[in-house]
């Protein structure tokens, strides 16, 4: 009965690997101002809204110099600043484009819009592995995991800064994910998608320039293509790898019985302060919480779980280690 079990689990999985589909990252540029003064009434309603969503998304701010070109981070970069608003054709701002394809105020972009696109999966994964320091080396993987889809493709690759604290004229004081700088061309690099089951493999590099924070720079890379303007998919070095764990390593756990029926038990090496999310295979929040300090045992009632596979990340002092475990 165990072999059979066993036997199904393993066809189970198989399965799911010839019929792949990766997931699919909301894609948000957000065209701004900081002299706009509707934008620093409406920004700060949107940036509470998308973090709801943390760890499903990736999201760049773009500064074109409308409604004032004296824009600080307009001025910054007026080139590309300027050449990705033509992109779209955005000419007001706060605006939001959605995956290339879905333009709109940021103020009509809401819950119902990001909960229809968690559901959306990819055809491909980019794996974005980057060093620290002022000189970067990066090393970008698109793997083809699904169908090859027909279309023209090019991949782009921007500088951005996590968090940028500065006080604008339009009130706002943190600046989330600012665009720098385009290391790839400014409209992107040709690129012949892979076929199924094969990998593409870029490398990237660029130096911190001296107005840039070193510690919160990261690539922000995606594929798109140029006639649709679709985004295909996105990636960074802060995401979790395609194998299901996290570039980056936390306190170490194990789920203690795998599968789970009722309730998932998670044995961490030493009590910690943190945070843990539980996901289902497409990358969407099915549950989050607290861990508790003082104890090195995480019992999560899941015994009203659909069968299927999810992931548990565990996330202490901004580091984070994530695991698949199996709902019986």
């Amino acid at each position: 009965m165990k072999k059979n079990i066993l036997l199904f689990f393993v066809l189970f999985i198989g399965s799911l690997s010839l019929n792949a589909q990766a997931k699919k990252y909301i894609f948000l540029e957000h065209f701004t101002n900081t002299y706009c003064g509707i934008c620093g009434s409406v920004n700060p309603n949107f940036y509470n809204l998308i973090k709801k969503y943390e760890g499903n998304y990736h999201h760049m701010t773009v500064h074109p110099r409308f409604p004032y070109q004296q824009c600080t981070l307009y001025q910054a970069n007026t080139t590309e600043n300027t050449a990705r608003a033509s992109y779209y054709a955005v000419t007001s701002t706060p605006t939001i484009v959605m995956n290339g394809t879905k333009k709109m105020a940021a103020s009509n972009l809401n819950a119902t819009l990001l909960d229809g696109e968690l559901s959306k999966q990819s055809a491909i994964s980019i794996e974005v592995k980057e060093n620290s320091g002022s000189s970067r080396n990066v090393q970008v993987e698109i793997k083809m995991v699904g169908n090859k889809p027909a279309g023209n493709y090019r991949v782009f690759a921007a500088a951005a800064e996590r968090v940028l604290n500065f006080n604008a004229p339009n009130g706002e004081k943190v600046h989330h994910n600012v665009f720098r700088k385009f290391i790839s061309a400014f409209d992107g690099d040709v690129v012949q998608l892979p076929e199924s089951g094969n990998s593409l493999n870029l490398n990237f590099s660029y130096n911190v320039e001296s107005t840039w924070k070193e510690s919160e720079m990261y690539l922000l890379v995606w594929v798109q293509e140029t006639t649709t303007k679709e985004v295909l998919n996105s990636g960074t070095k802060f995401d979790e790898s395609t194998s299901g764990v996290s570039n980056t390593k936390a306190v170490d756990f194990k789920v203690m019985t795998n599968p789970v029926k009722n309730n998932l038990i998670v044995q961490m090496e030493k009590g910690i302060s943190g945070d843990y999310a539980v996901m289902n295979i497409m990358g969407q929040m099915v549950d989050r919480g607290f861990v508790n300090p003082f104890t090195q045992t995480l019992d999560i009632d899941v015994s009203d779980y659909k069968k299927g596979i999810y992931l548990i990340r565990i996330q202490s002092a901004g580091q984070k280690l994530t695991k698949r475990w199996v709902k019986d």
